[in-house]
């Protein structure tokens, strides 16, 4: 893994700068002059294969200057149903930087980095929430390169676990009332039972659908969330929801995204790529998603449905964790 600090994201089509190489300084004049000729006008075959371009992970290859992390994601498409990732798995170079000191500090603590928990209500509920990829049974087609998360995190897939509930809402995830897992200490909430249970170096955070009252109160109760992560060594992945239950205003969402940004905290941006879905990827009865039993992602419709971009751009997530954040 590269050193803390150099950590960080990277999504086929970004450009960086060509850097000048100090060898260039002792040519002569005529070799100078004609590297330069090169440069401007373009043409590879002055400068060599090697100099014009280099290997991509996965195979193909890149423009000289773009920058590639030893951690990047080989994606075969910088795209998904005309969405660019870098717009659903949101990571910035900041994020990156200040969750690799909480893993740092979740190592010290002994957690658990091939493990991950789910925090959230009935949308993240088993089994279809990520199950099959403990289970063996998908195909993830073009998507093959996401195999080695899998690998990684395997045994936390199809873990519900003690934070998922029906129902839950921000201001329950603390609630030993909640905690109905005979495992749970007295006086202990789900959140605070899950983490001791499991251990986990990640957390995935769905919460909203269920938070009718003050945005006011959601917020403060996410922040609070938020920082109980922080402050054990786990790093909180924040996700959007797809619905509107609080409002057309969609208030949780904007909520979600500003507390991600501030803290540099990794967004997992599912209600961007909702609106590229039949009905947002919703059912009928304005929560749950669309079905994807098959988990097959060659068929032709999969990419159509709420659960099948759902699971996909969740294993994206733990994918770029795992590549540039964890130890």
């Amino acid at each position: 893994m590269p050193p803390p600090g150099t950590r960080g994201q990277a999504f086929p089509g970004e450009r960086g700068a060509a850097r000048v190489r100090p060898w260039l300084l002792i040519f002569t004049a005529a070799s100078v002059v004609y590297v330069l000729a090169a440069l401007l006008l373009g043409l590879p075959e002055l400068l060599g294969d090697e100099a014009a371009t280099q290997s991509v992970p996965g195979g193909g290859t890149a423009q000289t200057g773009t920058p590639l992390s030893s951690g990047a994601a080989p994606f075969s498409t910088s795209l998904l149903n005309g969405i660019p990732l870098e717009q659903i798995v949101v990571l910035s170079p900041q994020a990156v930087q200040a969750m690799s000191q909480v893993a740092d500090l979740g190592k010290t603590l002994g957690r658990n980095s091939r493990a991950f928990s789910k925090i959230g209500d009935s949308t993240m509920e088993s089994p279809h929430f990520m199950d099959r990829f403990d289970q063996g049974t998908y195909n993830l087609g073009e998507y093959q390169y996401l195999q080695p998360a899998i690998e990684y995190f395997a045994g936390s897939f199809a873990r519900q676990g003690v934070a998922v509930q029906r129902g839950l809402h921000s201001w329950t995830v603390f609630d030993p009332m909640w905690a109905n897992d005979p495992s749970c200490l007295a006086n202990e909430g789900p959140v605070d039972c899950e983490i001791r249970l499991h251990n986990p170096a990640v957390v995935m955070i769905r919460l909203g659908s269920n938070d009718i009252g003050p945005p006011q109160l959601f917020e403060s109760n996410m922040r609070l969330l938020v920082s109980r992560c922080l402050d054990l060594g786990i790093v909180p992945v924040i996700s959007t929801k797809a619905d509107r239950n609080e409002g057309i205003e969609d208030r949780h969402n904007l909520t979600l995204r500003a507390i991600a940004a501030e803290l540099s905290l990794p967004l997992w941006d599912f209600d961007r790529v909702a609106q590229s879905l039949p009905d947002r990827g919703i059912r009928s009865d304005g929560v749950h998603l669309t079905y994807f039993s098959s988990q097959d992602y060659t068929e032709p419709g999969a990419l159509q449905t709420g659960y099948a971009v759902h699971n996909l751009t969740a294993l994206m997530m733990l994918d770029q964790l795992m590549r540039v954040v964890l130890p």
